[in-house]
C-alpha cells in the first residue's frame, strides 16, 4: 500500500507504464518455486538488486520492481518507494527494450500450454464458498503517533477463504427469529490466527494454533424479510504469542439470501488493542498498546478479488 499510494499514483510513473504490462505477485512462492512460471522469474530476479549478481544470496528476498522482456532477459530493477527513482528505472528500461529485437524479446514458445501445470495457491480459490476482504488499519489514537505521515495513514488489504462446507458455521440450524447459534471455534480461530494479526504497515507472520486464548461469536437472527434471513454477529478474541497481542470485540451484520442459498451481505469487525511487533511489520518503534481495526466484508468478483490469503498454505487445504 506505501508503493501504491507513493510511487505508483505518481503522474510521472503512470505515464511511463503506458508502455508497460504492470503486474503484481507474492515473491516467496516465485523466488522458492519450481513450476515454469517460478523459473522465469527466478532468471531475471537473480541479476537484480537483491540477486546473487549484486552480493545477494540465494535466500535473500527478492522483493521490488523488476522490468523484464516476456522471455525473462533482465531490463533493471529497484526496491524504492521514491517515485522518481522509479521512473528513471522504467525509462532506463525501455530503452534497453528498444534495442532488442523480436525473438530476445519473446519465447520461442506459447507458454499458455503450461499454465495447467502452475502450481498457485488462487488455483483453490472456492468458487462456491465464502470469500472475504479483509480491511486493517490503525484506529484513533488520545494522544498523537511519532511518525511518519504513511506510517499514521498507513492501511492494508487481504483475503479470507471458506469453502462450500464451512458456509453453515455462520448460520443457525433453523431459520426463525431470536434463534441464536455459537460460530464453531474451529473456523473463528482460522481467522483470528491468519487474518487479525497486525499487517497494517508490512508484512507480519500469522499468530501460531496455541496464540488463540479465547475466540467466540455468537449469531442471532434478527429478521426474516423477502427471502432474506438478517443475522447479527457479536463476540470477542484474544490472541497472544511470545512476541505480540490482540484482544477485542467482534460485531459483525450478514444477510443470507434463502433462495439464492448464498449471502447478499456480510460484515464481521475487530477492533481492540494491539501490542508488540514482528520482523517486518514496521512496529518496533511503535509496540503499543494502541488501537488497531480489521473489517472483513464480501470479496467481489474481479480477478484482482481472488487474490490468495496471504498466509493460505496455513490453511492446511489440500
Amino acid at each position: 500500500m506505501i508503493g501504491r499510494r507513493t510511487v505508483w499514483s505518481d503522474p510521472q510513473v503512470k505515464k511511463l507504464l503506458e508502455d508497460f504490462i504492470p503486474a503484481a505477485d507474492e515473491v516467496w512462492r516465485l523466488h522458492n518455486g519450481k513450476d515454469v512460471e517460478c523459473r522465469l522469474f527466478q532468471k531475471f530476479c537473480d541479476e537484480g538488486h537483491y540477486g546473487p549478481a549484486n552480493g545477494g544470496t540465494r535466500t535473500s528476498t527478492r522483493q521490488g520492481t523488476y522490468c523484464c522482456t516476456p522471455s525473462g532477459l533482465f531490463l533493471g530493477s529497484i526496491n524504492s518507494n521514491d517515485a522518481s527513482r522509479t521512473a528513471q528505472l522504467l525509462r532506463d528500461a525501455l530503452a534497453k527494450w528498444k534495442t532488442l529485437d523480436k525473438k530476445e524479446r519473446l519465447l520461442p514458445d506459447d507458454p499458455a500450454k503450461e499454465r495447467k501445470n502452475l502450481e498457485r495457491a488462487e488455483a483453490r480459490y472456492p468458487d462456491d464458498g465464502l470469500v472475504l476482504r479483509v480491511h486493517s488499519r490503525d484506529l484513533e489514537r488520545k494522544s498523537a503517533q511519532p511518525q511518519e505521515e504513511w506510517a499514521q495513514k498507513a492501511h492494508n488489504v487481504d483475503y479470507a477463504w471458506f469453502r462450500k462446507e464451512e458456509i453453515s458455521h455462520f448460520l443457525p440450524a433453523e431459520f426463525a427469529k431470536k434463534v441464536t447459534f455459537q460460530v464453531p471455534r474451529e473456523t473463528l480461530a482460522r481467522l483470528a490466527r491468519f487474518h487479525f494479526a497486525d499487517n497494517v504497515r508490512g508484512q507480519t507472520d500469522a499468530y501460531p494454533a496455541d496464540a488463540v486464548e479465547s475466540v467466540e461469536l455468537t449469531g442471532t437472527v434478527k429478521d426474516i424479510k423477502k427471502g432474506q434471513v438478517i443475522i447479527e454477529y457479536e463476540g470477542k478474541v484474544k490472541l497472544k504469542d511470545s512476541r505480540r497481542t490482540f484482544e477485542g470485540f467482534l460485531r459483525g451484520t450478514a444477510a443470507w439470501d434463502s433462495r439464492k442459498l448464498k449471502f447478499s451481505q456480510f460484515e464481521i469487525v475487530a477492533a481492540g488493542l494491539r501490542s508488540g511487533a514482528t520482523q517486518y511489520n514496521f512496529r518496533q518503534n511503535d509496540a503499543g498498546p494502541a488501537p488497531i481495526g480489521f473489517c472483513a466484508v464480501l470479496a467481489g468478483d474481479k480477478p484482482s478479488d481472488k487474490i490468495a490469503p496471504a498466509h493460505f498454505y496455513g490453511y492446511g487445504w489440500r
